[in-house]
């Protein structure tokens, strides 16, 4: 139960890999915002009659508006420097728009239409967006997620053979026993009945036990980085329930399976191989 625990432990670790790095990819996704500079002087009757179109633009999720004013206050604070009287007190900043574009939109070729889409209008002075960080985002989720796929595949097949083999071991001290039920009478499907249930049961323990120490393990990383703000806006509250469930249900099926190839090693062999 142990060693099961371990390797199905290590499993849900290179999961839990990619759902932090999805949905940590999601919310840098989300967080990139396309900002809309209005011309200056520009009525408040032509700002509100752009909103309103932006309101029905199928890739927006949200937007805010920013005042020249609140984005002066803004660079003020960053640069801890009064811009306002190197300028004789006149601000050369523009109204703009933050624009929260929706999941889907958020690729390098559709960023470039929206742009368009949105320079089309005459209100709209200039349009700006971090295409570089969009790129370099979507590289590297793809990147990640094939090293991560691999490397899963490997360990599902690592785990399977160790598993494997640590049921047979076990089933390997009582062969003389199943050589006695079948001697007896005993059908295969009776005495696999057993060892099947047993080993799902250690299976299912053991996927238990490899929840509590993913479970543990979740806790301590997520305390370390609230204090970071890097869990902020990022919610994996249902992946994680789904991971640690999934992670038992496959600790009990690869109890099942382990424990009927390893019994079926044993049903047809003769005495004498047995020994």
């Amino acid at each position: 139960m142990i060693s099961i625990s371990f390797v199905l432990f290590f499993i849900g670790i290179f999961a839990s890999i990619v759902i932090f790095g999805n949905a940590f990819a999601s919310y840098a996704q989300e967080s990139i915002v396309m900002k809309v500079f209005l011309h200056d002087g520009l009525s408040e009757g032509g700002q509100d009659g752009f909103i309103r179109k932006l309101e029905q633009k199928p890739y927006v999720s949200n937007f805010r508006f920013v005042s020249k004013e609140e984005a002066g206050e803004i660079l003020i604070n960053r640069t801890n420097e009064d811009f306002m009287e190197i300028m004789d007190g006149v601000n050369p900043l523009l109204n703009s728009i933050n624009v929260s574009l929706k999941q889907g939109y958020i690729q390098v070729d559709s960023l470039g239409s929206i742009k368009k889409d949105l320079e089309s209008h005459l209100v709209v002075a200039e349009v700006e967006y971090p295409g570089e960080m969009v790129a370099v985002v979507k590289n590297n989720i793809a990147t990640v997620t094939v090293i991560v796929t691999f490397l899963s595949l490997v360990l599902l097949a690592v785990a399977f053979y160790l598993i494997f083999g640590t049921i047979r071991l076990a089933i390997f001290a009582k062969r003389l026993n199943i050589r006695t039920m079948q001697l007896i009478g005993a059908t295969q499907a009776f005495i696999r009945k057993p060892f099947l249930l047993n080993g799902s049961i250690q299976g299912g323990f053991s996927g238990i036990l490899a929840a509590v120490l993913l479970t543990a393990t979740f806790v301590i990383i997520q305390s370390r980085l609230s204090s970071t703000g890097l869990m902020e806006g990022i919610a994996i509250g249902g992946e994680l329930i789904g991971l640690l469930s999934g992670i038992i249900l496959f600790g009990a099926l690869l109890g099942f399976v382990g424990s009927f190839l390893a019994v079926n090693r044993y049903l047809n062999k003769k005495l004498d191989e047995l020994m």
